[in-house]
């Protein structure tokens, strides 16, 4: 590998897509996190062990549990885009509302220089769950932004970088 191959990619350049939504240029996505627990009872046994000094320490003992104890959970997914004249973003919502649309997975890829995916995620079963419009304020020359936030079942990584995006940008 050449020092240019070790580079790491730049966070602009990146495509959002979803059979519920047409190409939209998105100016942000927050929420691309997964934190991992591990079920109550071996947590806190290892911090009375740790405690009476008479066992592995916590990280030991965390790192020794089982998958059956690990639970993940992902924060809501945040699209936000400057508003304009479409209204998908409000009409999924009102859509889900009314129980006219389904889950739907959203994909996130990230692109380099040349607008090739070269990483991606997956937010599977994403629904709305709220919508916040913009801050007006009259003394500032800034964006009218809107964001949809969406609780999904989970981040999985997308393998096959051809399946990101549907060749929609957001730069």
């Amino acid at each position: 590998m050449n020092a240019r191959g070790s580079d790491p990619y730049r966070a602009n350049h990146f495509c959002v897509s979803c059979k519920a939504l047409p190409a939209l240029g998105f100016t942000e996505v927050r929420g691309l996190s997964v934190d991992v627990t591990i079920a109550t009872e071996t947590a806190s046994r290892s911090a009375q062990d740790e405690a009476t000094n008479d066992r592995r320490p916590v990280a030991a003992s965390m790192a020794a549990s089982t998958p059956e104890q690990r639970e993940t959970d992902s924060p809501r997914l945040e699209l936000c885009r400057g508003v304009t004249d479409d209204q998908s973003l409000w009409t999924w919502l009102h859509d889900w509302l009314a129980g006219t649309v389904t889950p739907q997975d959203v994909r996130i890829c990230l692109l380099n220089d040349r607008g090739t995916p070269v990483a991606g995620w997956s937010c599977r079963a994403a629904i709305p769950v709220r919508w916040v419009g913009p801050t007006l304020i009259a003394d500032r020359p800034s964006v009218a932004m809107e964001t949809l936030e969406l609780a999904h079942r989970g981040i999985d990584r997308i393998a096959d970088r051809e399946m990101c995006c549907d060749g929609t940008t957001n730069d």
